[in-house]
């Protein structure tokens, strides 16, 4: 222990951490899509700037009239100086906060995230300001001038020279690859670099660092491969070391040393705590006032002013860098730290118990096919994760026949993880006025927008298309997915399955357990129906006289399977596709009389689909007698391979006589029981 534990270990930590600390900055610079300041919204505008403006106004007027009173001319500084601290909202602290807490996309998780962006504007020009001020005070004016020189001419260096060649640098990466080790490396270095040129010219050895990142474009394919080489490090070795290293640095029985050495209170711990107590009701206040006075939901109001307050490992850093730099005394560093530590806890766990995303669901009714009227738009919402996905969902919406009689309107939403930047993005490709190349997003899903345009041209007014893409968590996903369903009332959702098979159907490529559990999540949350698509062998089937489109759908009996049988009843109408409807009916229930409303409901519409075989030859219904489940299986079995298209009802929960005993061994019965 002593060799591990030195006289001058506590010196190496120090120095890991500080390490540790920089790579931090830099990691959220490079995580940090600048643009979103460009197209953030007047309100979180408004909040960002009231968020430090109203609290940083109140303590100065504190001070002013109060505490210099008390204390000296130094004392009166420091307490400045941790006034400007004490009213930022950094930006890392927020966005962790709300990743945490799984509301990273809901809508007050976004409209906190640009306002702490905003915020985030004024922390860098308080820490250059602060720099600049301690420069001028110890070395003179024209140390200060020299310094303000270098960090404007670094500035223009960043963004017309460095930023360009990382743009060539993306362009002569290959489509769908990262970024070479080489380049990510040496982009590492230049950022170490940074950090020494910052500390040699009298700023935080940070600021290099972050700017830097900041120009970094975030995402696929270059934000992405640094994220990847330096999350590991940066998140679970460094940090834990730079919150030690700033941990034990506090000693709590100072936290109750409000007296000094000659009795008297200590007015600058007094002072201090009043400062802390204005600046946190101040700023709490003020970010409930913008969204109370647009008549935003109290709840609304009360998680941003939540999220606002949260603080973090950003605060704990400047502390400690105050400490050392201005020789705050030992017990006013312990009130500072305890208080952060309190406000981090805190917050976080109100914000939880205010604000439940899932709220905006409660009492919407669930829209479905069976209640569209007659010649009534069907909207859809497809969901696309990747180019397979693309043909087979083209090939769905137009077995589904849209004509001007019986349009459609399709929303086409691509999916794409949120690795390498912090900030979640949802794209309307119709309001986008142009394509822009260094938009890593939109060059993603531009084979998805390009197929589903071409796709409704191809169909002549039968079908409207809009595209969206939306960059999140995976396990967040799911929010983006309903509250789209929610907002264009869609009446159908469409889900990839979450296995992909070969081009053969016989061997499985890929099996996404993530996708798996977001698929659960979206039918628990669904305003509306929800389909899965699966899709075992490459679509590559032209629908035409010559060749047309088999579609099989197995009937059991419920609300489900009466959902899927206005699908398929809404398919009928394509000249192109052949319909043959399976009723499975129980040996031991063949000739009894029907009494329950269920089955009244289900022969009837059967009744429906008798009529229309005997009015249009394209269309089978056909009975089967099965003993139980097991047998159910083996009939299926005999059947789907003579068909393109299969539609079953999910009969979630329910066991029939049909069904009896699947539950026992189907492949995915456990999750669906415990998710549903």
């Amino acid at each position: 222990m002593k060799n591990l534990f030195g006289p001058h270990s506590q010196e190496s930590l120090g120095l890991f951490s500080a390490f540790g600390y920089i790579l931090f900055f830099f990691y959220i610079g490079v995580k940090t899509d600048m643009s979103v300041v460009l197209r953030t919204r007047k309100s979180a505008t408004s909040i960002g700037t009231a968020a430090v403006m109203a609290p940083f106004l109140c303590g100065i007027t504190i001070i002013h009239f109060n505490s210099a009173k008390y204390l000296d001319l130094e004392h009166v500084r420091m307490l400045g100086f941790l006034t400007g601290m004490l009213c930022l909202t950094p930006y890392p602290v927020v966005s962790s906060v709300l990743n945490d807490l799984k509301i990273l996309n809901s809508e007050v998780g976004r409209v906190g995230l640009s306002s702490a962006l905003v915020s985030e504007m004024f922390s860098i020009f308080f820490n250059v300001t602060a720099a600049l001020t301690r420069t001028l005070s110890k070395y003179g004016v024209r140390e200060a001038l020299v310094c303000l020189a270098v960090a404007v001419l670094f500035v223009f260096l960043v963004i017309f020279a460095i930023r360009p060649i990382l743009f060539w640098i993306i362009k002569q990466t290959p489509e769908g690859s990262l970024v070479s080790d080489h380049c990510v490396y040496c982009i590492i270095i230049v950022a170490l670099l940074t950090a020494y040129a910052s500390h040699l010219f009298q700023f935080y050895s940070i600021l290099g660092p972050y700017i830097l990142g900041l120009a970094i474009p975030e995402g696929p394919p270059l934000g992405t491969a640094i994220i990847k080489k330096i999350d590991t490090f940066v998140n679970g070795v460094f940090m834990p070391i730079f919150v030690t290293t700033c941990a034990i640095r506090v000693d709590l029985a100072d936290l109750f040393n409000w007296r000094t050495k000659n009795g008297y209170p200590d007015n600058f711990m007094v002072q201090t705590l009043v400062i802390i107590l204005v600046t946190v009701i101040a700023k709490f206040v003020v970010c409930m006032i913008h969204p109370l006075w647009n008549k935003m939901p109290l709840n609304y109001a009360l998680s941003l002013s939540l999220i606002m307050s949260c603080k973090g490992i950003v605060e704990m850093a400047a502390y400690s860098l105050i400490k050392d730099m201005m020789e705050i005394p030992d017990n006013v560093f312990a009130l500072l730290m305890v208080c952060m530590m309190i406000i981090s806890t805190i917050m976080p766990m109100l914000l939880r118990l205010v604000y439940d995303p899932l709220k905006k669901y409660a009492g919407y009714t669930r829209r479905n096919i069976m209640d569209l009227g007659r010649n009534t738009e069907l909207r859809v919402l497809t969901c696309i994760h990747g180019d397979e996905n693309i043909l087979s969902t083209i090939k769905l919406l137009e077995a589904t026949y849209p004509t001007k009689e019986d349009p459609i309107c399709a929303f086409v939403l691509h999916l794409i993880e949120l690795i390498g930047r912090a900030s979640p993005i949802f794209i309307s490709h119709q309001l986008q006025k142009k394509k822009n190349k260094n938009e890593s997003n939109s060059y993603l899903s531009e084979n998805m927008v390009d197929a589903f345009n071409n796709f409704e041209n191809e169909v002549n007014g039968g079908l409207t298309v809009n595209t969206f893409t939306a960059v999140s968590p995976q396990e967040m996903m799911y929010d983006d997915i309903c509250t789209l369903a929610l907002d264009k009332l869609t009446s159908l959702i469409i889900l990839p399955f979450h296995r992909k098979w070969s081009s053969d159907g016989n061997l499985i490529e890929l099996e996404d357990e993530s996708l798996r559990e977001l698929n659960y999540r979206i039918m628990e949350r669904a305003p509306c129906s929800v389909g899965i698509l699966i899709e075992k062998a490459e679509m590559t089937h032209i629908l035409s006289e010559e060749t047309p489109y088999s579609v099989c759908l197995l009937f059991i009996g419920g609300k489900d399977d009466r959902e899927a049988l206005f699908v398929a009843k809404r398919m009928i109408k394509n000249p192109h596709v052949k319909l043959t409807v399976v009723r499975f009916i129980a040996e031991s229930n063949r000739n009894s009389e029907i009494k329950d409303w269920e089955g009244m409901v289900d022969r009837e519409l059967l009744n429906e689909i008798i009529m229309i075989k005997h009015k249009v030859g394209k269309v089978k219904y056909i009975e089967k007698s099965v003993k139980d489940g097991p047998e159910t299986v083996l009939k299926i079995r005999s059947l789907v391979s003579e068909y393109d298209l299969v539609i079953v009802g999910r009969q979630a929960g329910v066991e029939s006589a049909q069904t009896c005993g699947l539950l026992q061994w189907s492949e995915y019965n456990t999750s669906i029981n415990k998710h549903r």
